[in-house]
């Protein structure tokens, strides 16, 4: 019974939607498309009311719909680091780390569930009862929309470069200089053909070409600094020439020049006293040029004759006292003696030129590094410091001292570091800056810088502030040599131990001691300055602290 009743449910909504019954079997319905889970059968067809053939019940069932299932990719999570900034002497900012996550995509939406086919008519009754029709096929169901591909991730923007922090530039503004084009320090040369040997002391009357041989004597050995030479090498007449030589050891005195002489391209490894010596007088003139001069324990160009000139001009100097003097100890005081000097590279030297008040030098375009003083004045016939100079010293432009501060320009390339400047200031003594010593500023000198490190191995700049020189900021520059700048460190403090009293003879470049009045001192080659019982040029330089 309860299978029966469910038959005519069914046959009962089939007389409702259904078309005429026909004389065929119940039609099959056609397969439906995919539909998301259709699952209902058609419905059987209705029998005949008459003896006829009961139509044939419809089976045909609608396709499940496909469920949609595509899930959206991730996206792609953004990992990219800024790359941290390069670190100067002050740390440059680190790069921002890129975070950003991709957003996971839709999921797809699942198809509709198919809708089912339609059982078939009733047969109508007759005397062979037509089959019912089959049940129309269920409407396939849609299928699901795959779901979206999720939008990739944006990568993270890299961070930004930290800048290089600037290496000792403190409170300095200004574009950096560098080297001028008017600083060219010479190639020293190479002694060619044999050596010519010469014994005691060689007249020269007209001109002497030595064709860039070495020559070698038998006078002092300049190696070891005989300041009590006398006696030179070659003696030149009035109106002579020397040319194309380069000087060896044992060469005394060097040259001396009896009248007006010409001296070119003469080169000086080592210097005993004097490598020339100017002696003519009123109205005569030793001309120097193309030249190079190492190793003066004192002076290199020493001027004693009255009245007389001496032009110097494109020339190179490296450890010396001074390049240029005039007379000196035991000379005239009222003689007039004049001086050109331009176009000097000089290296490690104390003084360009040291002057008499009573003569005159005048100065241009002279290049230096571990250089006190461009141009200092002395007392006539003296060793005397003269008050002439900028602030009261011996230092810088006076009468007798003739130069601006854009005839000089320190040798920038020796250190590593910001200036601004490479006008050469006045003096160590003369432009002092600070708070407690500072000097007044020189016109021409506003802002300038000076040798700073023992030995002089770096550069310091001041500035004019309100009339006086300050510190600039930039602290002391140091040189460009990694070896000094590593032996010069503050590091090497701690092991100042040793106290120096009296210039106590050192034996190692680089040695640290104190002075026991809070100064530190290192050991190390001093421009100008030479222990008179050793062979070196070693020295202690005590000075505050430089780092």
């Amino acid at each position: 019974m309860k299978t029966f009743k469910v038959v005519l449910w069914s046959l009962g909504l089939l007389a409702l939607g259904c078309a005429p019954g026909e004389t065929t079997t119940g039609g099959t319905g056609s397969p439906g498309s995919s539909g998301a889970t259709g699952t209902s059968s058609g419905q059987a067809g209705t029998t005949g009311t008459s003896s006829g053939s009961a139509g044939t019940t419809g089976t045909s069932a609608g396709s499940a719909g496909t469920t949609g299932t595509s899930t959206g990719t991730a996206g792609t999570t953004g990992t990219s680091t800024g790359t941290a900034g390069t670190t100067g002497t002050s740390t440059g900012t680190a790069g921002t780390t890129g975070t950003s996550t991709g957003t996971a995509g839709t999921t797809g939406t699942a198809g509709t569930t198919g809708t089912g086919g339609k059982g078939g008519t009733t047969g109508t009754a007759g005397a062979s009862g037509t089959a019912g029709k089959g049940g129309t096929t269920g409407t396939a169901g849609t299928t699901g929309t795959a779901g979206t591909t999720g939008t990739a991730g944006t990568t993270g923007t890299a961070g930004a470069t930290g800048t290089a922090g600037t290496t000792g530039t403190g409170g300095l503004t200004g574009t950096p200089v560098t080297l001028s084009s008017s600083c060219k320090t010479p190639a020293w040369p190479t002694p060619t053909g044999s050596t010519v040997m010469i014994s005691g002391t060689m007249s020269v009357s007209g001109t002497y070409d030595g064709k860039m041989a070495l020559h070698e004597g038998n006078l002092n050995d300049c190696s070891t600094g005989d300041q009590s030479s006398t006696k030179p090498i070659l003696d030149v007449a009035d109106g002579g020439t020397v040319k194309n030589a380069i000087f060896s050891v044992h060469v005394g005195d060097g040259i001396h020049c009896e009248g007006s002489c010409t001296i070119d391209n003469v080169w000086f490894n080592y210097i005993c006293d004097d490598a020339i010596t100017m002696l003519g007088g009123s109205g005569k003139t030793a001309t120097i040029t193309n030249s190079g001069f190492k190793g003066a324990r004192d002076k290199t160009i020493q001027h004693n004759g009255d009245g007389s000139t001496v032009v110097i001009n494109n020339v190179y100097v490296e450890t010396a006292g001074k390049l240029y003097r005039s007379c000196g100890k035991g000379c005239s005081s009222s003689a007039k003696r004049m001086a050109m000097i331009s176009n000097v590279v000089a290296i490690g030297t104390d003084q360009i030129a040291g002057v008499s008040t009573n003569d005159k030098a005048t100065l241009s375009n002279i290049c230096a590094y571990r250089v006190s003083t461009l141009c200092h004045t002395y007392q006539p016939g003296t060793d005397t410091d003269a008050t002439t100079g900028a602030n009261g010293t011996g230092e810088g432009p006076s009468p007798s001292c003739s130069y601006k501060g854009t005839d000089t320009h320190a040798l920038v390339d020796h250190v590593s570091g910001k200036l601004t400047t490479d006008v050469l200031c006045t003096g160590q003594n003369s432009a002092k800056d600070g708070t407690t010593n500072s000097t007044a500023c020189v016109t021409g000198f506003e802002s300038c810088v000076k040798g700073c490190a023992p030995g002089q191995y770096g550069f310091k700049q001041s500035s004019c502030v309100s009339g006086m020189y300050a510190p600039s900021g930039s602290g002391c520059v140091m040189s460009s040599d990694t070896t000094i700048a590593s032996d010069l460190a503050s590091s090497h403090a701690a092991s100042a131990t040793t106290t120096v009293t009296t210039n106590t003879t050192c034996t190692s470049q680089w040695a640290w001691a104190s002075d026991g009045n809070g100064k530190y001192c290192v050991c190390v080659y001093k421009p100008g300055y030479y222990q008179a019982s050793s062979t070196s040029w070693m020295v202690w330089d005590c000075q505050s602290q430089w780092w």
